[in-house]
């Protein structure tokens, strides 16, 4: 096997002193899988927990804890590098063979980024062993299969209310397209936020320096609201005017595909004063969701109140663990079966529909009671994607889709629960639970070609 033959060619020849009380010694389960020909359990639970951590950071440290964290800064040997390539390349064409898409997608997305990382610190591989890699890669990404069709909820048409009814919500808003596209949603509904929290951050979100720190406090506030608003949307309007085919393209098919009026999206994109949506707006300065003066506010929220959390970075288990609090998340991915990051791309290129779930929060990744989850119908976007820069593709799918995906479903949610008066959530399986994590560029020409019909040819930077 020609996999075998390269692994035994680069396998240093010098042994290396095993570690002492350490879970994970890298070097030492490097050398295992690669001196042992016919894997085992050992094995393949090695290029799992590799394969995570290579995900997560992009890199290989020496040595990690039992949960994953690692044990210091200290990085394995470079001259180990092409064997643990090597391995990744093997486990990843032993679980496509084994028809297991899913697990092999997730080591080639380790395999690409530690291709990646040893580009970042010029180890320059044997030019043979190079195009080898390469060449099973792109093979790999060309006969990615395409996944069965999956039953969908078709999402139901829009409700307009002839009347406004208080919805017993209160919104965390955190101001940006997602939560945009709710607010639009629900006031298009005939429903009035009893409740809006928003957040404005006291630190620049580039530089994470001090927004107007000499300002009065009520200047300060106003000035780092617009600073927030500016930054999070600006390449929502800069692909607006620079990419109107793109924009329009993906638009038109929110519209038709997810039953979203363009009164509605105009709405969200217009970034209406709050009081819009609620007859209660209060603003709360932050530095982060750490931040006590957020506890501390949430803490005096009276008792069963339930919020809908919309963005601003990873919740804490300190607020998720107020008793009196729940937490409402909307995750574009089917849980527990898509978890984790870039899922409006995973779940399209893995389950070929894109999905999304409604579900209580809880700590852990996306992870909590599922109140609706569903797969959307099939979305294709016959926008020409032709020598366009992955990075615009992605910028415009979470600008303009990603946060559609999110509001259908909440939609759908609030409909079937009565506004979330009438809940009967049901708790993950966690043997069926599968997390993603943020997808290499090369899996993303492939992710991005299929949800946009007939074109290969994207330009990557």
């Amino acid at each position: 096997m020609i996999i075998e033959r390269h692994i035994s060619n680069y396998l240093p020849a010098a042994t290396t002193v095993p570690k002492q009380d350490t879970y994970f010694d890298t070097a030492a389960r490097l050398r295992g899988c690669a001196e042992n020909g016919n894997w085992a359990t050992e094995d393949f639970q090695t290029m799992e927990f590799l394969s995570k951590r290579v995900e997560i950071s992009g890199r290989i440290h020496e040595s990690y804890h039992e949960t994953g964290g690692r044990t210091s800064e200290a990085r394995v040997s470079q001259e180990l590098l092409p064997v643990a390539l090597l391995l990744l390349l093997k486990d990843c064409r032993r679980l496509s063979n084994d028809g297991r898409p899913t697990d092999a997608a997730k080591r080639l997305n380790a395999l690409l980024k530690l291709l990646d990382y040893l580009d970042r610190e010029k180890v320059s591989l044997d030019e043979k062993l190079a195009v080898f890699i390469n060449t099973e890669a792109e093979h790999l990404l060309e006969n990615f299969p395409r996944a069965d069709n999956l039953s969908s909820d078709a999402p139901p048409g829009e409700t307009n209310g002839s009347t406004t009814d208080t919805l017993p919500l209160t919104v965390l808003f955190w101001e940006g397209p997602i939560a945009r596209a709710y607010l639009a949603t629900l006031k298009n509904m005939g429903l009035k936020i009893y409740k809006i929290i928003h957040l404005v951050s006291k630190n620049d979100l580039s530089s994470k320096k001090p927004v107007g720190r000499f300002l009065p406090g009520a200047v300060r506030l106003v000035y780092a609201q617009s600073r927030q608003k500016n930054s999070i949307h600006h390449w929502s309007k800069v692909l607006q005017r620079t990419e109107t085919a793109l924009y329009q393209g993906i638009r038109d098919v929110v519209e038709r595909g997810l039953d979203f009026s363009q009164s509605v999206i105009d709405d969200a994109l217009a970034l209406n004063d709050l009081n819009e949506y609620s007859s209660d707006v209060e603003t709360l300065m932050i530095s982060d969701l750490k931040d006590e003066a957020l506890y501390d506010r949430l803490s005096r929220l009276p008792a069963l109140t339930q919020i809908l959390f919309t963005g601003g970075g990873i919740i804490p288990k300190s607020l998720l663990q107020l008793d009196a609090l729940k937490f409402i998340h909307v995750h574009p991915g089917y849980l527990p079966d898509i978890r984790g990051a870039d899922c409006a791309l995973w779940s399209h290129l893995i389950k070929g529909r894109t999905s999304a779930t409604c579900f209580y929060m809880a700590p852990g990744i996306d992870d909590g009671d599922v109140i609706f989850a569903s797969y959307l119908p099939p979305l294709h976007f016959p926008t020409s994607i032709a020598g366009t820069h992955l990075k615009t593709l992605y910028r415009a799918t979470y600008a303009f889709f990603d946060p559609w995906i999110r509001a259908c479903i909440l939609r759908r949610a609030v409909l079937l629960t009565q506004g979330f008066t009438c809940v009967e959530a049901r708790p993950q399986t966690e043997q069926d639970s599968v997390t993603y994590h943020f997808m290499h560029e090369q899996i993303q020409r492939v992710a991005f070609s299929r949800l946009f019909s007939g074109t290969v040819n994207v330009v990557v930077n």
